[in-house]
């Protein structure tokens, strides 16, 4: 997941798309918002990447 992350980070989800189901459990666990179905990081999912 932490590589799902970085390409949501990094906006390259029209070269590496991510499954639904991976943004519904990145959503869940508070890691990731939908803007107009964009995904953006949280704080939170930030903090992982930082790590």
């Amino acid at each position: 997941m932490r590589w799902t992350l970085r390409d949501i980070q990094a906006g390259r989800l029209k070269l590496s798309p991510v499954s639904d189901e991976d943004l519904h459990v990145l959503a869940e666990l508070g890691l990731i918002e939908l803007h107009d179905d964009e995904p953006g990081l949280t704080e939170a999912g930030a903090a992982v990447l930082s790590d």
